[in-house]
């Protein structure tokens, strides 16, 4: 997953550097835009696996889950991606959850660029998060070609999705999608998988500990 998108940069910036002269206005941009693209890329995916080096055995830390679509993950996406619409519904009042937040932040944006990158559409995300008797959950919901169904099972695992099919480049998301698995699981809660009826959906949960 690293490898890949640190081969395109050098082979970019190789190629502009020894075919600037030939190249029309138009090409250097895209060789740029791809640069650019790669290394925001390959940004996110350190900031998974430093957000590793953060979990720790004690439950986590209080933290609030805003309820004006403020969650900062969201903003962050939505400044990276501008013309990706993400329609956040969320409850009203303030949910306080035991959580590590910069956790949880980074687990929410490795969804949404998973649907992003994988879902093989133009059309809005949704993301939906809830309360519940035992405590919060969040779900993400794309409305494209969905999960293929012999890697529900194990696209957790870290193999991902091997790669998309949308000619960006991005590689599958194993890095990412292990990632937010470790980190639900060090909070005590849960992450599955599945297919809607019109594209794939990814939900967690974290408990509200202090009820027990």
């Amino acid at each position: 997953d690293l490898r890949t998108p640190l081969t395109s940069i050098i082979g970019s910036s190789s190629t502009y550097l020894s075919q600037e002269e030939y190249m029309s206005p138009e090409e250097k941009r895209k060789l740029v835009r791809n640069i650019e693209e790669d290394a925001q890329w390959l940004l996110n995916m350190v900031e998974n696996l430093l957000s590793v080096t953060r979990i720790q055995d004690e439950k986590g830390i209080a933290s609030v889950v805003k309820a004006d679509e403020s969650l900062e993950e969201v903003r962050r996406f939505r400044k990276r991606f501008p013309d990706v619409q993400v329609r956040v519904s969320i409850p009203d009042s303030v949910i306080i959850i035991p959580m590590d937040a910069t956790l949880i932040e980074q687990v929410i944006n490795n969804l949404l660029e998973n649907a992003l990158f994988h879902s093989g559409t133009n059309e809005p995300i949704e993301l939906v998060a809830a309360t519940e008797k035992s405590g919060l959950s969040v779900s993400i919901k794309d409305f494209g070609k969905g999960i293929a169904p012999d890697l529900l099972d194990t696209i957790f695992d870290g193999g991902g999705t091997s790669e998309n099919h949308t000619g960006d480049g991005h590689k599958g998301m194993g890095i990412g999608l292990s990632i937010c698995k470790t980190i639900i699981n060090a909070h005590g809660g849960e992450i599955h998988a599945g297919n809607h009826l019109r594209g794939a959906q990814f939900t967690f949960t974290l408990p509200d500990w202090r009820e027990y």
